[in-house]
């Protein structure tokens, strides 16, 4: 059973990265990144030490308010036993409260900021552009001629203490040691 629900999500995964070829808007688009981060947050484990709350995931996003809205469409969705709980971080305040952190868009020098505040702490960072990963972060979804590519910086996500199924890894580009 657990082996039908990984390939159907798996396939989901794939299939709501093609769909962003067809998805020109801003809302759409993010609609999509969206999806995929409640994907890549079913196949993340966290150590047990990351949950402050047994029931919530937090998303924590930094963005503008067509980041949020999108985002609102997985608010309450269930991950395993965890319901993701939506967070507006614009203020880079408490973020190691966040299992998932998704930046839209800082300045590069805050950006290298807030990788230095999480490192070595089980918070997946997760952003759209090829230089998220290579600067730092763990998960770039980057839109290449309409259709997204997965960059995984798994040093990173090992230095965290955070598990990506391997399932996902590949379909992912990695950078960073395996």
């Amino acid at each position: 059973m657990v082996n039908v629900f990984r390939a159907g999500t798996l396939a989901a995964f794939a299939a709501a990265a093609s769909v962003c070829a067809a998805a020109p808007a801003a809302l759409e688009q993010y609609t999509v990144l969206a999806a995929l981060t409640l994907n890549f947050a079913r196949f993340t484990q966290w150590p047990e030490g990351a949950k402050t709350d047994a029931n919530v995931l937090n998303v924590c996003l930094v963005g503008d308010n067509v980041l949020l809205q999108s985002f609102d469409s997985i608010d309450g969705k269930n991950v395993g036993d965890r319901a993701i709980k939506i967070v507006n971080s614009e203020r880079l305040r408490n973020l190691n409260q966040c299992q998932i952190l998704f930046i839209g868009e800082l300045p590069n020098n805050v950006l290298l900021q807030v990788f230095l505040d999480t490192k070595n702490h089980p918070v997946l960072t997760m952003g759209e552009d090829e230089g998220f990963v290579e600067n730092g972060g763990m998960v770039a979804m980057v839109n290449v001629d309409g259709k997204i590519q997965l960059h995984v910086n798994l040093a990173a996500v090992k230095a965290s203490g955070l598990n990506i199924s391997s399932n996902l890894l590949r379909l992912a580009k990695i950078v960073g040691d395996r």
